[in-house]
């Protein structure tokens, strides 16, 4: 028996392919159930989960507190009235088509870091995860929003890495410090894009005690779907790289 809602966020090193692997979670996820899902697009620098799934966001977390600070300070409304209509607010920004809806963190408007929004990012997570089913998060690159316990009650985490060395030891950073700041379930390691000889990867991932759940090989579909800019969402579920996420995504739902 499934307990919802379910929490899973994929991180990773840059580039490694987190929204590729997000996006086709998705497909797996609403070609085989009917789940209430949520997507949030965490990751402020790169937040192109929203294309791949087409879906564009209504407005996104940093147009919402930037708005209300505004509103604020115009109007002089107090911080704790203005931290108690942001549920509203979210609620009213959720894109919703037939089979899910997305929430954007989006990009900042003007200078600084993203620390603001990645806090009230959680206090969003928190809120909202209670009204879906499967909540499943498009993380920030690196270490920050784990560091800074923006996914720390979370389900499953999922460390996409690539073909490289750099993406292994990234991926041992984000367990370490998962393993202190977040309270996640069941964790894991998934190598996206693997291709030629990839022995020194598996031999380092094992040696690392990294739970190795899926080896995905280099996709031309993919590929050919990222040179025109055609939806993800939109593969074949007879291609090769959504029957493994379908097993994958089987055995985390119910083991």
């Amino acid at each position: 028996m499934i307990e919802f809602p379910i929490i899973i966020a994929v991180a990773g090193k840059g580039g490694a392919g987190k929204t590729v692997v997000t996006t086709l979670i998705t497909k797996v996820l609403i070609t085989n159930g009917h789940y209430k899902l949520l997507l949030i697009d965490a990751d402020p620098t790169h937040p192109h989960l929203s294309q791949m799934v087409k879906l564009l966001p209504q407005k996104t977390l940093e147009q919402i507190r930037s708005d209300a600070i505004e509103t604020t300070l115009e109007k002089k409304k107090s911080i704790q009235k203005l931290a108690d209509n942001i549920d509203y607010e979210v609620y009213n920004a959720l894109s919703e088509c037939k089979y899910f809806s997305l929430f954007s963190i989006g990009q900042p408007e003007g200078p600084g870091c993203f620390c603001p929004s990645n806090s009230l990012l959680r206090k969003v997570i928190e809120s909202i995860s209670k009204d879906f089913e499967i909540v499943l998060i498009d993380c920030e690159a690196g270490l920050e929003q784990i560091n800074r316990m923006v996914i720390e009650k979370i389900d499953i985490l999922l460390i996409v890495v690539d073909n490289s060395l750099r993406s292994v030891e990234t991926a041992l950073s984000i367990k370490k410090s998962a393993d202190k700041f977040t309270h996640y379930k069941k964790i894991g390691i998934i190598l996206n894009k693997a291709e030629g000889d990839t022995t020194l990867l598996l031999n380092k991932i094992e040696k690392s005690n990294l739970n190795l759940l899926a080896i995905i090989p280099e996709d031309s579909e993919v590929k050919e779907f990222d040179l025109v800019g055609k939806p993800l969402i939109e593969i074949s579920k007879n291609s090769k790289i959504f029957i493994i996420l379908e097993k994958l995504v089987e055995k985390l739902l119910t083991s």
